[in-house]
């Protein structure tokens, strides 16, 4: 996750505040009634797979992948494009032998506390500075010269055979980042193109109003909101279990530090039901 001055100013503004309009009654993308709401899919058992480009994403949509998982106890795969290999280490004594080998040996353990099953792929991961990354384009010929990302996710889709799709929004991407827009779009490429046919898949869309008054939120709409305070566990919620789960990553002591120091912030997860 990068881009930590958006994220920065949309916790400090106590974002947990979405914008008018949102809508909380579940539709479906052309507007119409969604009588089946994304709780009561995982109830009747969805199997949900997680698209994401770097190890720490889950924290976007946490709340919603333990209830996936710890609380329904359904099949949960996380597809993680990079290491990470181009962030920060944030560990006084280092990252050896690189950061992207100690960020994968993180995602392994955020994985098993998840109990889902991981896909941690080697694609390129931009180096810092912010203002050095290549654009969406640019990061897709890389890419591919590595290989065909598009195929990586169909071959996983058609492995797994998930009935919920989950991944951040292609315009903005949460924060900015141009490998949270690349791999949104790949994944729905990948969605149309795979034999396995997906009955939903939702974009994490990041619309808090301190975002959206300096132009930096992702678009509407929202067509469901999932409540972080669910349980996750007899004992905590769906967004405290993330919250603990953040601890984990230590590498991103900064980043994590920000999610959280205001967790009313993940406290609900909105969500863009996304045509097929």
């Amino acid at each position: 996750m990068k881009r930590r001055e958006f994220l920065k100013a949309s916790l400090a503004a106590g974002a947990a505040v979405m914008l008018p309009g949102c809508r909380i009654v579940p539709v479906k993308p052309d507007g119409s009634p969604e009588p089946v709401p994304i709780d009561m899919m995982l109830e009747q058992g969805a199997r949900v797979m997680w698209c994401a480009p770097h190890p720490d994403d889950e924290c976007f949509t946490g709340g919603l992948l333990a209830r996936v998982s710890i609380y329904w106890g359904n099949p949960l795969y996380f597809l993680i494009m990079t290491h990470g290999e181009g962030g920060e280490c944030g560990l006084d004594r280092g990252c050896h032998p690189d950061l992207g080998a100690v960020r994968g040996q993180e995602m392994i353990q955020a994985a098993k506390r998840y109990r889902a099953t991981l896909q941690h792929e080697h694609f390129f991961n931009a180096p810092l500075p912010v203002s050095s990354f290549p654009n969406c384009e640019e990061l897709h010929a890389i890419w591919k010269r590595h290989k065909d990302p598009t195929q990586v996710i169909v071959d996983a889709i058609d492995s797994f055979k998930p009935d919920l799709l989950l991944t951040l929004d292609p315009t903005y991407g949460a924060t900015g980042h141009p490998e949270h827009q690349l791999t949104s779009r790949l994944a729905r490429a990948a969605a149309q193109k795979a034999s396995h046919r997906i009955k939903r898949m939702y974009h994490v869309v990041n619309r808090y109003w301190a975002l959206w008054l300096i132009g930096k939120a992702d678009p509407g709409p929202v067509t469901e909101v999932f409540d972080g305070h669910l349980p996750a566990t007899y004992k905590e919620s769906c967004v405290e279990f993330m919250l603990r789960a953040t601890h984990l990553h230590r590498t991103q002591h900064g980043d994590m530090s920000n999610v959280r120091e205001y967790p009313s912030a993940f406290a609900e997860v909105n969500l863009r039901q996304v045509a097929l």
